[in-house]
């Protein structure tokens, strides 16, 4: 009866504190855990946050679509007429959020022949703006026999879309 009173009692309490020795033991482990990669995530962190950095520099100059979509107009005329394409028509199309960013489309129609358009879509794939190109529809004309030195005029249809960060003012 002895043991039900006092023995039993102090046995169930060591019991309970050895467990709960145990849990906090765990859970300290996974704090010190926690705390040693602390760094590491901030360093990541730090060098996501740069990498941002860059590839925001690549967008489009401006702080709403109209200026942007002027910057990304100037763009094109200068590459097109750097190659000697034809831009037959111009037309700014509907600004699309994309997260955190707006997505700024331009519809082109230029005339050039094959060589002409794969300079223009190589100088606009690696231009220091980050530019997309969505669409492209090209229209050839028919084949007929003609001089093997003449190279076919295509029509080409594009979108070209740069990028903008909301709510900045440039």
């Amino acid at each position: 009866m002895l043991y039900f009173v006092l023995v039993y009692p102090l046995v169930a309490l060591e019991n309970s504190w050895s467990q709960d020795l145990v849990r906090k033991r765990q859970l300290l482990v996974r704090y010190q855990t926690l705390l040693a990669s602390k760094n590491k995530v901030a360093l990541a962190l730090k060098t996501l946050k740069n990498t941002v950095g860059k590839v925001e520099g690549q967008f489009l100059a401006g702080g709403n679509a109209a200026v942007a979509s002027a910057d990304l107009q100037e763009i094109l005329k200068n590459v097109t007429s750097a190659h000697g394409v034809q831009m037959t028509s111009i037309k700014v199309l509907q600004p699309k959020d994309a997260g955190p960013y707006q997505e700024v489309p331009v519809q082109v129609q230029l005339s050039a022949n094959v060589t002409q358009l794969l300079t223009v879509l190589y100088h606009l794939e690696h231009h220091k703006k980050l530019l997309f190109i969505p669409e492209l529809e090209i229209t050839a004309p028919r084949w007929v026999a003609k001089k093997k030195d003449e190279t076919p005029t295509l029509q080409v249809n594009l979108v070209v879309t740069g990028l903008i960060k909301k709510g900045t003012t440039a």
